[in-house]
C-alpha cells in the first residue's frame, strides 16, 4: 500500500499545479473581459493577479480604469495612487487618475495630474485634450482652447479634440470657428457633433 501511495502522490500534485491559474493567466483573462466590456468580471481577475503579485503596476492601472468605467471613481483613484507610489513616472496612471478626478468634478486636482503627465511625456494628444476638459470645467475657456489646439497639433484627425474645442470657441464669441470644429468632428465620424451643428450653427 505504501508503494501505491507514493506512486499516486506525484500525479495528484501535478494535477493540482495544472489546475492553478498563474498571475499571467488571470491578467490575460482580465484583459479579455475588459475589452468585452465586462468590467466587474475583469476586476475579479485583476484581484487574483494582485493577490499573487501585489505590486504589479499594469494590473493596478487596468483595475483602476475598469473601476472608472463602472463609475467607481474614488476606488479607481485609490488604485492609480497605489501605482504612483510604486512608480512615480507612470504616465498612464497620472492621466487616468486625472480623468477619475475630472469625473468627480475635481477639476483642479485633474489639472494637477495632467500637468505631471505632460511633464513626463508632452507628446500625448489625449492628455492635452483631457486637461482642456478640466479647464473648461473651471470656465477657463482660453486655457481650454490652448490645450485643444495642442491636441490637434499633435494628432491632426483627433475628432474628440475638434468636438471639444468648439465649446470654448463658442463661449469666446467665435461662432464660425466653433461650427467649423463641430463640422470637422462630424466629418471624422463623431456623431455627437451633429446635435451641436443643429442647435448652434443654423
Amino acid at each position: 500500500m505504501k508503494k501505491l501511495l507514493l506512486l499516486f502522490l506525484p500525479l495528484l500534485l501535478s494535477c493540482t499545479v495544472l489546475a492553478q491559474k498563474s498571475a499571467k493567466d488571470y491578467f490575460l483573462s482580465g484583459n479579455q473581459k475588459f475589452k468585452a466590456g465586462r468590467y466587474t468580471d475583469a476586476i475579479r481577475d485583476y484581484d487574483e493577479v494582485l493577490k499573487l503579485e501585489p505590486a504589479h503596476v499594469v494590473t493596478l492601472t487596468n483595475r483602476g480604469v475598469a473601476k472608472d468605467r463602472l463609475l467607481d471613481y474614488r476606488s479607481a483613484i485609490e488604485d492609480f495612487t497605489l501605482v504612483l507610489e510604486l512608480d512615480p513616472k507612470h504616465v498612464e496612471a497620472w492621466t487616468s487618475r486625472g480623468l477619475s478626478k475630472y469625473n468627480l468634478r475635481d477639476y483642479r486636482g485633474a489639472i494637477s495630474d495632467y500637468n505631471k503627465a505632460i511633464e513626463l511625456n508632452g507628446k500625448q494628444a489625449k492628455i492635452y485634450n483631457n486637461r482642456g476638459l478640466a479647464r473648461y470645467g473651471l470656465k477657463d475657456y482660453r486655457g481650454a482652447l490652448t490645450d485643444y489646439n495642442k491636441a490637434v497639433a499633435l494628432k491632426q484627425n483627433y475628432a474628440e479634440a475638434f468636438y471639444n474645442r468648439g465649446a470654448p470657441k463658442y463661449n469666446l464669441g467665435d461662432k464660425a470657428g466653433a461650427c467649423a470644429d463641430w463640422a470637422k468632428a462630424r466629418s471624422l465620424g463623431l456623431k455627437e457633433a451633429e446635435q451641436y451643428l443643429k442647435n448652434y450653427c443654423k
